[in-house]
């Protein structure tokens, strides 16, 4: 790069070679602005852990240099971190549209009034030290999703953010691609594009289409009971069923808290508009015909509406015959079992399920193939970085890229932890910066890896107890070595090897600094060297007692 000449700087925090956990930091001259700081769930390879977040180490040794913190829209992937890093952020301005920030406000609860936050609407620009930011309106699953152009002094910096070409949105506002050709005609540094969608062909299917689908099952079933479950955060289909709820005659209960949150906060900023009394506390003695049910649980989430409902738990709710369950979702992968158990439940229970695509009864939010061309086209970006998608997404991404006419060497496919310096003059790779998974239990867990990797242990390979009483002046064992197994197949043969390196790890231990602990030490690496000859690694708790 040409001496003396400003750079941006960008650096991958979460959200590249991976679905969720959103976070980048943009950096030019002294400022550094964030662009959303979302979380990932945690899955079969994270037993037991509530969500995952992105490690800010770079962050917290750049604070002095941190402008902002820019949102592209409300759902978890892009604002779900930001309640764990509420007190780092605390001086930190926000922005955000009303939506987004209405939904962020919620989740921070007590802390909300500690967080500077600032609602922006689509057209607005943000001043962030010497840098600027202006959000573009993009059509989305749910209200307020923006794109983002970054003006930089090393040019601008044009950040896709989730999106879609919908030429029927349901509240009129379509994707601006009049404003984003005009910045592209101005001309854009660097794109980083969403990725998610990449592998299907063609355009996506607009979300009035469900609206339709959905208008036609009410008029199949006029005399059962409909019980609709949805993602709570997709505003414009939550929409869409209140209106039809309304047009047939149907009182609206709402099952789950984040779907009462999601109606409450998008009507209060104008997102979503209820008709006026549809929405009843319960249902009462309202006959099926005359009730839908709007419930969270589309993923088959454990504690979710319709997973109680399936499960015949939830309060006033009984299912049966009289009922037909709509999914209007599509599995996450890695979710397809939760979501088909629960299905397999609503059958049992007597109630008509309608689950799959063919109905038309769920579209994506993420731009198609087309959609991504056409998103690269008015952008054209003298470089280019796919985002928001695992290594494959991006992969293919940056062959459209090619195939659109950015050059090859122009194209970066990122990776967790990394850094790079952008001029006109080309692009270079900095040194990697800590980045990573921080699990969250509850709380933030502090080493939260080797939690992860005992809970794995003990679900593969069991545990095991080790019990020992010694005499600490002559090093012996005293008595015989007892062992507790839980979750392994703890054959003779076995516990006598078990037993012979306990007494082999107690002999071992240098008596001079011997203690409990060294002994403790000792007995479990020498138990340990049983297991990892073949490949087992059941977790080991030596218990050793002073005689």
């Amino acid at each position: 790069m040409a001496k003396g000449q400003q750079k941006a700087t960008v650096t991958f925090l979460g959200g590249v070679g991976e679905i969720g956990k959103n976070m980048t930091a943009i950096e030019c001259g002294n400022d550094i602005v964030i662009v959303d700081c979302g979380v990932a769930f945690g899955d079969e390879a994270s037993p037991g852990i509530d969500a995952i977040i992105p490690d800010v180490t770079y962050i917290k040794q750049n604070m002095k240099k941190l402008r902002g913190i820019l949102l592209t829209h409300g759902h978890e992937d892009h604002i779900g971190a930001i309640p764990y890093y509420a007190e780092l952020f605390k001086d930190t301005p926000i922005y955000g549209t009303s939506l987004t920030i209405g939904l962020l406000k919620r989740k921070l609860e007590k802390n909300a009034k500690k967080c500077k936050l600032n609602v922006v609407s689509a057209g607005d620009t943000v001043t962030l030290g010497d840098m600027k930011a202006e959000f573009i309106k993009v059509v989305h699953s749910m209200g307020g999703a923006c794109a983002l152009a970054i003006t930089t002094a090393a040019g601008t910096v044009f950040v896709t953010g989730d999106f879609k070409m919908d030429n029927t949105p349901i509240d009129g506002k379509k994707t601006d691609v009049q404003r984003i050709a005009e910045i592209g005609a101005k001309g854009v540094l660097l794109m980083l594009g969403e990725s998610t969608n990449v592998e299907r062909k063609g355009s996506s299917t607009s979300e009035k289409v469900v609206g339709q689908s959905l208008e036609n099952i009410f008029l199949a079933n006029t005399q059962k009971r409909l019980i609709i479950a949805c993602f709570a955060s997709s505003n414009y289909r939550v929409q869409q069923i209140l209106t039809l709820a309304h047009k047939y005659n149907r009182k609206v209960v709402l099952a789950g808290k984040s779907m009462k949150a999601i109606v409450e906060v998008a009507s209060s900023c104008g997102e979503l508009h209820v008709p006026k009394g549809v929405i009843v506390d319960g249902v009462g003695k309202l006959l099926p015909s005359e009730t839908l049910v709007l419930a969270t649980g589309s993923q088959g989430e454990p504690l979710s509406a319709l997973k109680k409902m399936s499960k015949g738990e939830f309060n006033k709710i009984n299912v049966g015959p009289d009922d037909l369950v709509v999914l209007s979702s599509c599995p996450i992968p890695g979710n397809e079992k939760s979501v088909y158990d629960v299905i397999n439940d609503l059958f049992r229970k007597g109630a008509d399920v309608i689950y799959d695509s063919m109905n038309d009864i769920h579209v994506s939010g993420h731009a198609y193939e087309e959609e991504l061309k056409l998103m690269l086209s008015l952008v054209h970006p003298q470089f280019f970085m796919p985002v928001h998608g695992e290594y494959r997404h991006q992969y293919k991404h940056a062959e459209i890229a090619k195939a659109i006419g950015v050059c090859s060497k122009n194209i970066v496919i990122p990776n967790l932890g990394e850094s790079y310096g952008v001029t006109s003059k080309g692009i270079r790779k900095h040194c990697n910066v800590s980045a990573g998974n921080i699990y969250v239990d509850g709380v933030v867990l502090e080493d939260g890896q080797s939690v992860v990797n005992d809970r794995r242990s003990l679900a593969e390979y069991g545990m095991l107890i080790v019990l020992a009483a010694v005499n600490l002046e002559s090093g012996k064992v005293v008595g015989d070595v007892d062992i507790v197994a839980r979750g392994f197949n703890l054959t003779d043969d076995v516990e006598k090897s078990i037993k012979n390196a306990v007494f082999e790890g107690i002999g071992n231990a240098d008596m001079d600094k011997a203690n409990i602990d060294e002994y403790a030490r000792n007995v479990k690496k020498s138990v340990r060297k049983l297991f990892y000859r073949d490949r087992q690694f059941p977790i080991i708790i030596p218990v050793i007692v002073k005689d």
